[in-house]
Parts: C-alpha cells; structure tokens; sequence
C-alpha cells in the first residue's frame, strides 16, 4: 500500500513537471521573440535616417515588449515562491543515500522547475530595462530629429524661390487634394442617395441639433441648476465653468462624431476620406475645447461668475478671441491631418505650417492689444485696475515670442516659427486647464470636508478645526500633484511627444530602488492610505470604548483614561508596523534603522525614551491617575491627562503645569487622593475662659451637622486642645467628600459658628500680645489668628 502511495506521488509530480516544462517552453518562445524584437529595433536605430512614423512603430513595440514582461513576472513570481516554499517543507537534503526515493524526485524536479522559473523571471526583467532603454533612445531620436529640423532654413517667402517651389510641385498637390475631395463629396453624395438618405438625414440633423441647440440649452439647464442646487460660495462658479467646458466640447464633439457616422453609415467613404473625416472630428474636439475653456474663464455675460480677476472691459472686448483661438486650433489639426493623408509635398507642408505660424502669432498679438487697452479711468479706479507685475512680465514675454515667429517666419526659419507659436498656445491651454482644476478641486474640499459642511460634522462627529485641516491638506496635495504634471507636459524639451510623457511617468511610476528595497508611487500612497485610515480606526475605537462601552463598566475614570490611552499607543504601533509592510519595509528589512535609533537614544534621546517609559509604568502601574490631586514641588492640582511622554496637571488658577513623566516616577509625589478621596476641614476656635465648654461644643456640632458638604460618617470632632493666654482653644475636625472643596466649606463653617455664638452671646476671646512701635503702627490680631 505504502509502495503504490509513493508510486503515484511520483507519477504525479512527474506529470507536473512535464506541465511546467511545457509553460516554460512556451514563456522561453515568448522571451526570445521579445529580445529579438529589441535587438532589430536597436538595429534600426543605430542605422540612422528613421523617420517619425518609424520611431512611433518601434516605441508601440517596445511598449508591448515591456507589458508582456511585466505581465510574465506577475505570472512567474508566485509559482516561484510557491515551489520555494515546497522545497523549505522539505528541508536539506541529507547525506548522500540517506533519502527516499520519491522525495529524491520530488526535491529533483522542484529543483529544476525552481532554477527554470528564476531565468526566466531574470531574463523578463532584463528585458524590462532593455525596452525601457530603446523608448529613451527613440525619445532622443525623435528629438535630435525634431532640432534637426527646427534649425533648418527653407527659402523666405519673401523671396520668389519660395513661391517657385511651392508652384513646382502644385499640379500634383492640388491633384492629390482634388482626388481627396472628391472622394469625400462622392462618398456624401452616396450617403444623401434614396437608400441611404433615412440615415443620413436623421444622423446630421442630430449632429447639427447637439451642437447648436443642445449646447445653447444645456448651458442654460447647467446655469438654473448650479444657482439652484450649488451652495452660495466659490464652488458655484467653478463647477459652472467646468461643466461649460465638458458640456462644450462633449457636445460639439458628439454632434461631429454623429454626422461622421451617418454619412459613413452605409461604408460609402473610402479609407482616405474616412480618415479624413475622423481628422475633422479630431480637429472639432480640440477647437471646441479651447474655446469652451476660454468663454469659461471670460464669462463675458456673467460677470459676476467669473473666476480670474479679469475687468469687465477686458472680458467683453476678448469675448469672440476664445472662438477665434478655437478655429485657428482646429485648423491647425486639420491642415496637419490633411498633409498626412493626401501626401502632399514638402513644399505644401512647409507653407502650411507658415500659414499656421502667421496665424497663431497675429491671434497672439491682436488679444495682447485687446488685454492691453484700458480706457480712460479716474485715478483711483484707474489704480485698482493696475496688473501685478508677473502679468506684465507674461504678456512682454509672448510680445517677443510673437516678434520672433513673425521674424522667424520671414526669415526662413518656418519649423521654428511653427514651434514656437505652437508652444505659446500649449502653455496657455495647460496653464488655463490647471488653473480651471485647481479652483474647482479646491472648492469642491472647501465645500464637502470643510467645517462648512455640517453634514460632515454630524456623520463622522469630526472637530470644524479638524475638518478645515483635511480640507486644507487634500486640496494642497492635489495642487502639488495638478502642479507638477502641468510643469512637466510644459517644461518638456522641443520635440517631445505626449506618448513619450506618458512613456516617462510610467517609468517614474516604476519606483526608486534603494538597495534591496524598492520604493514606488503607489506603495507610497498605499501606506500613506494605511497610515491614515488605521490611526482613524484606532482614534474611533478609543472614542467608542471611553464614550460608550467603558462607562458601562465598574471602572473608575482614571483607569478608563489609561487603558484607552495604552490601547491608543499599542494601536499606533500596530499601524506603523502595517504602514511600513505597505511600503515594503518589513521588519527583517528596518535592523538598520533599529541600530540607528539606538544610536540616537544612547546620545540624544535618552530623555524622551525615559520619560516614554516612565509613561508606561504610569498607565499600567497607576500610581496616580487622571483625576488625583497631587503635589510635586512647587505643582500642585489635579491630573486631567497622562500622555505617553507627559502628565499634565491643573493648578488651582486654572493654569496647566506640564510635568515630565520620569520626574513623578523618580521623585517625591504626594498624592492627595490616591487611598481615599475624603479631605478633611480642620480649624481652632478661642473662646473666654469663663464660656461654658458643652454648650461651645453643642453650638459647633450644629453647625457641622447643618452644612450639607460635611459627611456624617466619620462624624465630626470638637476637642479642647488647651488652655492658652486666658482662653480655652477648642480644635475643630470634619471630614468632607472631595478635598478639593476645604477652602470653601471651611468659610461656610467659619462663619455660621461666627454667628451662632454671637447668638448665643458667646465673645471670642483676643489673645494677649505685646508688640513695640510707634503709636499707630499697632496692628490688631483677629480673634481667629491660631486657625489653621
């Protein structure tokens, strides 16, 4: 029996063996077709002369590459671990001839099936850093190429070699564009035919409805609804403005994509007319998108929701530049699409890049004449409507990017021109689209998590200050965030391509490796997200056990405060712990920041580790407690809180003394109220000596009887301590509830005895007392100087 058990243990790790050998065949294919892909596009590159549509082909591939590499390793990685640990259960092999037989295959075959994973775990990653390698040579080919092209110096059109060139080779450019548009009037022609024209009719007038009508009145509808709906505050204009962006381009995008369609319904477009027709969709998206941007931020009908600190002069005299900025970026798409698609000739690209260049650089300059003119004003208006003095900066600056385009241009220098103006536009769109994100994502925490929103203070019963803070923090780290991504699309050097940005914050998002430990954006938030939400869980459990559960029990306050407060360290630790295992720090992995705080506690910390500790023997050995009355020194009042590293106690003016720990476990410490909380009143009363003793006695115990404050249990005590100066000097003792309560309740008694002996026509008596001075200066002693 034992024999066919081992027998079929065999037999199936053999099976699943022969299973693995197979994945690692077919997962061995797939790397080596992945290095020789990166070995012919290193190839090509090292060649030279490789155009941009070549480099785009060859970035998508190592794209590819390095998305099938990390995919095998998400695959690899935990088979690895698993067999790994089926080796440890197995444990050293022995000497040698001193295993069984079946446990010598098994320990055989992991062996491999181990060592076959782990090349092909090196090999992925090896392939990860190659590809990662050619994308960054293709981004510095295709921005050596785009300098290239940037210094290149084609005839000036003012010069008659230009306008020759471009007249060479214009038969064949207005051949090949005639052919494109007759292939696109052809196919519309064949979209209107009988058979099709249902489609078509229907397609374009809802086209034509979403982007007259349905924009008009979805601005409206979104205008009623934020001043109905959106609490007063900046986040009504805000989220006005980004819907009017979103609602325009969405809409005008929607209503060329549906006229596209309907007249391609039936496939009656060729492929270079449909391309043609999806480069005018792609060149409405973005134009209706800059303008949508620009009237957002104008407002130049509602003034009062505007965001910029923009002048109503200024606003109304720029209201048609959003639209005109639109047109001219739509047209710059297209005209782009359109080369590429028709083929035309260099000299027809070079004259639409000027076209393009000029235009850019005359919109420029005409909003820069419109901005700047400022009609004539009283002085203290005039005053208040001054520009700080970055904006005069900006708009000197975009003066000689204009001169020089136009300069440029003139001169020969077309692509330079082109770029430049381009550039102007681009950092004008992000800097207008961050400014836009920013003020709404700010109001949008202002409104939803500040101290504003009471539904907020009621779900999660959160301080206002509290709340404001976490405002304050979520809309400054998505500042940072919407910063930097903005001065990275903007900052990027001449010729870099949005796919490689994308392509680079995919490899920042990869990590910063730090030795064996590798850190990246994700596992940062990760155990930032850790950090927060486990010190909220422990923070809500320490609330529910000191507000709800703990007074349930026979606890007192003091050890209530100390058992949430050694829960609430214990917590912390517990979530620190957790927080750093999110961000890949195990404790086998922090030994070193270990032998570094032991470095730093024997030089520089000793104090806060002792006064740590002390806390701790405070809260479990409770020799006070939150609540005692101590006296320490010159400190004397009651505890109302012990933290980890400090005690802080009220004094009898209200003031806080906060006391080390280690000074109440090291020193002297008087505690008022640790046995019992009972004070005691004790005060002497002299009395003639010719006052009857018992009846004094009847008169104090009354008033000590009459006082509520004074506890009958144990009763009070009137003794007579001694005859003294001619008088009988009784002591009076009383106990009371709370010691805190002495000086009040000693008054009280004071003065009703006071009053019931002279009642009683009882005189207290003046002790005898020789003082030497001058007539005058002689001061009288009370009758109840002896009391203490």
């Amino acid at each position: 029996m034992m024999l066919a058990r081992r027998l079929f243990l065999v037999f199936a790790f053999v099976l699943a063996a022969m299973d693995v050998a197979a994945q690692s065949s077919d997962t061995g294919k797939l790397l080596d077709e992945a290095r020789q892909r990166i070995a012919d596009a290193r190839k090509q590159l090292d060649g030279g002369d490789v155009d941009d549509a070549t480099l785009a082909q060859l970035r998508e591939q190592m794209g590819a590459v390095d998305t099938h590499a990390n995919t095998l390793l998400g695959e690899l990685a935990p088979k690895l671990e698993a067999i790994t640990a089926r080796i440890d259960q197995l444990g050293p092999a022995p000497a040698k001839g001193g295993e069984a037989r079946d446990i010598a295959v098994q320990r055989a075959e992991l062996e491999k099936q181990r060592s076959a994973l782990d090349a092909d775990i090196k090999r992925a990653k090896l392939l990860i850093v190659d590809s990662g390698q050619v994308v960054a040579q293709v981004a510095d080919t295709r921005r050596a190429n785009f300098q290239a092209r940037l210094s290149q110096r084609t005839p000036s059109p003012l010069t008659p070699t230009f306008w020759r060139g471009l007249g060479a080779s214009l038969d064949r450019d207005l051949a090949r564009a005639r052919e494109l548009v007759a292939g696109m009037v052809a196919g519309t022609t064949a979209a209107f035919a009988p058979a099709n024209r249902v489609a078509s009719f229907v397609g374009v007038g809802l086209g034509v409805l979403l982007v007259l009508l349905g924009r008009w009145w979805v601005e409206r509808a979104l205008l009623r609804w934020t001043a109905d709906r959106v609490p007063h505050g900046r986040l009504r204009r805000s989220a006005l403005a980004v819907a009017l962006v979103v609602a325009t381009t969405l809409l005008t995008g929607l209503g060329a994509q549906a006229i596209v369609v309907a007249l391609d319904w039936h496939g009656v477009f060729g492929d270079d007319a449909r391309a043609l027709a999806r480069s005018v969709v792609a060149a409405v998206v973005f134009g209706s998108y800059v303008t949508g941007l620009g009237r957002a931020l104008l407002a130049a009908a509602r003034p009062s929701w505007r965001l910029p600190p923009i002048s109503d002069d200024v606003a109304v005299r720029l209201r048609h530049w959003p639209l005109m900025l639109g047109s001219a970026v739509a047209l710059s798409v297209l005209i782009k699409h359109f080369n590429q698609t028709a083929g035309t000739s260099l000299s027809a690209t070079i004259a639409g890049s000027l076209v393009v260049a000029l235009v850019y650089a005359g919109l420029i300059g005409w909003g820069l004449l419109r901005a700047a003119r400022t009609p004539a004003v009283a002085g203290a208006h005039a005053e208040s409507l001054r520009r700080p003095a970055w904006v005069g900066a900006a708009m000197s600056l975009l003066w000689i990017g204009v001169a020089l385009a136009i300069v440029a241009s003139l001169a020969g220098y077309v692509a330079f021109a082109h770029q430049v103006t381009r550039q102007m536009i681009g950092l004008g769109i992000v800097a207008a689209t961050f400014y836009l994100v920013v003020h709404v994502v700010e109001d949008l925490f202002a409104a939803a998590l500040s101290s504003r929103a009471s539904w907020v203070q009621r779900t999660l019963g959160l301080d206002p200050r509290v709340l404001d803070q976490v405002a304050v923090l979520g809309s400054g780290v998505f500042r940072v965030f919407a910063l930097a991504i903005a001065l990275f699309a903007a900052l990027a050097p001449f010729g870099t391509e949005p796919g490689d940005l994308v392509a680079q914050l995919a490899r920042g998002a990869a990590g910063l490796k730090i030795g064996q430990i590798e850190v990246t954006p994700v596992a940062v938030f990760g155990a930032l997200a850790v950090l927060v939400l486990g010190i909220a869980a422990v923070r809500a459990l320490q609330r529910w056990l000191l507000v709800s559960y703990l007074p349930t029990t026979r606890l007192d306050p003091g050890m209530r405060s100390s058992m949430t407060t050694l829960l609430g360290t214990a917590g912390i630790v517990v979530v620190v712990a957790f927080a750093l295992s999110a961000l890949g720090l195990g404790l086998d992995r922090i030994a070193w920041v270990a032998s570094a705080l032991s470095v730093g506690i024997g030089f520089g910390l000793q104090a806060i580790v002792q006064n740590f500790v002390s806390g701790l023997i405070l809260l479990v050995e409770r020799p006070v407690k939150v609540g005692d009355w101590v006296v320490l020194g010159d400190a004397e009042g009651d505890i109302r809180r012990i933290n980890v590293r400090a005690t802080e106690i009220q004094m009898g003016d209200r003031s806080t003394v906060i006391v080390p720990n280690s000074e109440l476990i090291t020193k002297s410490v008087r505690n008022v109220t640790l046995a019992n909380a009972e004070g005691r009143v004790r005060f002497r009363v002299p009395l003639p000596l010719d006052s009857d003793p018992a009846r004094v006695v009847g008169i104090i115990k009354a008033a000590f009887a009459a006082h509520p404050g004074v506890l009958r249990q144990p009763p009070p005590n009137v003794l007579l301590e001694s005859i003294e100066n001619g008088s009988l000097m009784f002591v009076v003792v009383g106990f009371i509830a709370n010691p805190r309560q002495s000086g009040q309740v000693r008054s009280d008694l004071l003065l009703d005895i006071l009053a019931r002996l002279r009642a009683e026509d009882i005189a207290l008596s003046t002790p005898y007392q020789v003082n030497l001075g001058r007539v005058g200066d002689l001061g009288a002693q009370g009758p109840l100087a002896g009391a203490d």
